[in-house]
């Protein structure tokens, strides 16, 4: 008995339909990039229970004659294309013949098309992928499409569907790629209570300010940028603006909002030393290139595209951002030095580069660098050697300079008393403790940065400002509870657009329970009445960068969250430097305050850094070849 099945069409339309439509957001995109190849101006899009229940795209295009309505919702029927050479020339959006059949497989759906040429309009409805029923209809030139109880057949699908509220933020989501990549097109997305996002059309800067607000798009700049046929265009931010994740980020090629890491890489790159960790920059960048340079039929979807030759890509967007940032300060920018004929291999190595990384520094003009001697290397004088070592045991102890040295108070056996109302305000002022004895050895302090200590067996290796600072971090947490509330003279307003204004109205009724007042006004904006004292001499923008750092965890935030830079930050001020030179009480009382409750040195700075290194005599014997 043979083994191998013929599917029927209805089934591989409804496999077919789980590439292509894998939410509603993805019926959407389909529906409006037809009505955009169609010619349209205007298109309405209508969302009723984030799209599950009812999604309907209305636009003003050329229309579908009558002969063509049926054969529309027919398996790899499309007008797009008719040879595989014409993907080569390819201008569309759509080309596959496979979102209407596949739509249709899953839902029940309703098309009503006219063209200028027809006096009446045609109407069709069809179940599952079945056509049941077809008439004559009215209706002024262009298309509406209804699509209803979407994945009402394959219930497999529709329980993994999130809640309406994130099912309608993916459909604007993707409303918004589509704005960037089609500023001069009129769109509106409509639910039951009424329009929830709305883009009039014009250029590029006017699709920015309606998705991410004038306040963005006045923190970025103007690119243009044009080689070998490439020509890359857009705006992208300032260095000193960034956002905490790449979600404000968008990519254009040839008219199709895409994702391509290559692109991702690029932009980094070029912001690369100048942003700090984990900020990233926004940007809307539109490609143009021949269209035999790029391959669009990389995925159902059609949202993945590949370059023929994506390093001249890579180098073009690299290029075209540098540019942009040499208009506005040529003499403070990065790429002072730079040059335009790298390639993306130069790059990416830094190799015959103005600069070490990836193709640029720092660059000053005026500024000419002394060049150091190197010292010269003696032999030692072992008498000498002993007879300093002598003396330095014999030497009293210097008085402690408060300049150099850590910021405590000793009450107690606290080292670290925090006092007044701020609970980050480290006192300063210096008392070395004197409440112990350190029952290890001292050796001494190397490079004026480590300190050496032997205790049971092992020596230590303290890196004396990654110690002190995790110590005086972990204190400033255990203070972290707010005292007070503040209230605030003047409210802090803050207008939030797309996934940060979703996120952040969802976090406000635990922003509340730490102690802030917040009240949403109308057009997203949101003001702050009162604010707990951790954070009342905080900057607000970094304050509100942490939050959306925490977007994408699933975990609680709680205020440390929120706080944490600052508290690194001040631990970091308040704690030994590094070149700090100590004399032999002071490294003792030192070590001593470095200590934890249980005896124990700290492994990390807050910042991850190792601050201390253990080696045991195994260790140290193995390095001299004594054991194998």
């Amino acid at each position: 008995m043979a083994k191998i099945n013929l599917l029927d069409p209805s089934v591989f339309n409804m496999i077919a339909a789980g590439e292509v439509v894998e939410r509603p957001a993805s019926v959407v995109k389909e529906l409006v990039e037809n009505s955009i190849d169609a010619g349209a101006t205007q298109i309405d899009v209508t969302i009723i229970d984030g799209g599950l229940k009812r999604i309907q795209v209305s636009d003003n295009g050329v229309g579908i004659e009558k002969d063509d309505v049926r054969s529309a919702f027919l398996p790899h029927a499309t007008s797009k294309l008719q040879h595989i050479r014409d993907l080569d020339t390819l201008s569309s959006l759509g080309f596959r013949g496979e979102a209407l059949a596949s739509i249709a497989s899953v839902s029940e759906v309703t098309l009503i098309s006219r063209t200028a040429g027809d006096d009446t309009a045609s109407y069709i409805y069809l179940v599952g992928g079945k056509v049941v029923d077809e008439r004559v209809d009215s209706r002024a030139k262009g298309t509406s499409i209804t699509v209803e109880n979407l994945f009402f057949n394959t219930p497999a699908r529709l329980k993994f569907m999130k809640a309406s509220s994130a099912e309608q933020r993916a459909i604007i989501s993707t409303i918004e790629k589509i704005v960037f990549a089609n500023p001069l097109i009129s769109i509106t997305v409509s639910d039951a209570k009424g329009i929830v996002f709305e883009h009039q059309g014009g250029e590029l800067k006017d699709a920015i300010c309606s998705i991410w607000g004038s306040d963005t798009f006045e923190n970025m700049l103007p690119i243009e940028y044009e080689k070998s046929g490439i020509k890359v265009t857009g705006y992208a931010s300032r260095v000193e603006f960034s956002k905490p994740t790449r979600s404000w980020q968008a990519y254009i090629v040839n008219g199709r909002a895409i994702e391509n890491k290559d692109l991702v890489v690029a932009v980094d790159k070029a912001y690369d030393g100048r942003l700090v960790k984990h900020n990233y920059p926004f940007c809307v960048i539109d490609i143009v290139l021949p269209f035999d340079e790029v391959d669009v039929n990389v995925h159902p979807r059609k949202s993945e595209v590949r370059f023929r030759n994506k390093s001249s890509v890579f180098s073009a967007i690299y290029h075209a951002l540098n540019k942009a940032f040499d208009s506005v300060d040529p003499l403070a920018s990065t790429s002072f030095l730079r040059n335009d004929n790298l390639s993306y291999g130069e790059i990416m190595s830094g190799q015959n580069n103005s600069a070490a990384d990836f193709g640029y520094k720092i660059t000053n003009p005026f500024y000419k660098e002394e060049k150091k001697e190197e010292p010269v290397q003696e032999r030692m004088d072992m008498a000498a050697l002993y007879s300093a070592l002598a003396n330095y045991k014999t030497e009293e102890p210097e008085i402690p300079d408060p300049s150099k040295m850590m910021h405590i108070i000793g009450e107690g056996d606290d080292l670290y008393q925090v006092y007044g109302n701020d609970p980050f305000e480290l006192a300063n002022r210096l008392t070395v403790a004197r409440g112990g004895v350190f029952d290890g050895k001292i050796i001494g302090q190397i490079f004026d940065t480590y300190l050496i200590v032997e205790k049971n067996g092992a020596v230590y290796i303290i890196d004396q400002h990654a110690a002190h600072e995790r110590i005086l971090y972990d204190k400033l947490v255990k203070r972290l509870e707010p005292k007070y509330i503040q209230a605030l003279l003047i409210p802090y307003k803050v207008k939030l657009f797309g996934q940060e204004a979703e996120y952040f109205e969802k976090m406000m009724p635990l922003l509340n329970n730490m102690g802030f007042e917040i009240e949403k006004k109308l057009d997203n904006n949101y003001l702050f009445y009162s604010i707990p004292d951790p954070i009342v001499d905080m900057d607000f923008k970094k304050f509100m960068s942490e939050l959306f750092k925490n977007m994408l965890s699933d975990h609680e935030i709680t205020l440390l969250d929120l706080v944490k830079e600052k508290v690194c930050q001040m631990a970091c001020k308040s704690a030994i430097k590094g070149g700090d030179r100590l004399n032999p009480g002071q490294i003792e009382d030192t070590v001593m305050s470095f200590l934890d409750e249980e005896g124990k040195l700290p492994e990390k700075c807050p910042h991850g850094r190792p601050a201390v290194v253990r080696l045991t005599q195994k260790d140290i014997e193995k390095m001299f070849k004594r054991i194998v």
